[in-house]
């Protein structure tokens, strides 16, 4: 008698065990239906680029960079890295951990640090004299704090003129010439 009881207690446990199982699936599937799609990449632009210290082989700069973010709701920065190519040719990179949330439809502005090398530099002083303004790409990766993504690309473009304004790019599509 004894053994039938531990056996029907035995198969009692199992059944419950299956169905906290299933119970923890139907939540898991209920979240991920509800939660909203994968965020759209932050916006990321350089605002400013400021000299903070010059070395023999080492510059470095601070570099304001006005994050945007597309999305209908919060998004939570939990760091970046980038890559800036002035004129065509590697610049400055660097990364930061700073957490920033960048609300829904709406922009904030954080100030990183950047490296280049002495080469770099030089390279950029004298297309600047020769060209007579700076066109930029910046990209990198911004890390999400989030459960459904981690990380999101970005990339942007633009020109800087002498006189310090800012003209963005303009997208690529076909221009019709005029006559």
């Amino acid at each position: 008698m004894n053994l039938h009881r531990e056996a029907g207690a035995a198969r009692g446990l199992r059944a419950c065990a299956a169905l906290r199982t299933v119970a923890a699936l139907a939540v898991l599937l209920l979240v991920s239906a509800c939660s909203t799609s994968e965020p759209v990449p932050p916006q990321v632009r350089v605002v400013d680029l400021r000299l903070l210290e010059s070395g023999v082989f080492e510059q470095r700069f601070e570099i304001d960079l006005r994050i945007g973010n597309p999305n209908d709701f919060d998004l939570p920065l939990d760091g970046l890295t980038f890559e800036l190519e002035v004129n065509s040719a590697d610049f400055a990179r660097g990364f930061t951990d700073e957490r920033v949330t960048i609300p829904r439809l709406g922009e904030e502005t954080i100030s990183v640090v950047a490296s280049t090398t002495l080469i770099d530099l030089v390279r950029q002083m004298t297309l600047l004299a020769e060209r007579g303004d700076l066109s930029y790409r910046l990209h990198g990766i911004a890390y999400l704090n989030s459960i459904t993504r981690r990380s999101a690309p970005y990339e942007s473009e633009g020109t800087f003129r002498l006189g310090g304004s800012r003209k963005p790019a303009e997208p690529s599509s076909p221009t019709t010439p005029t006559i």
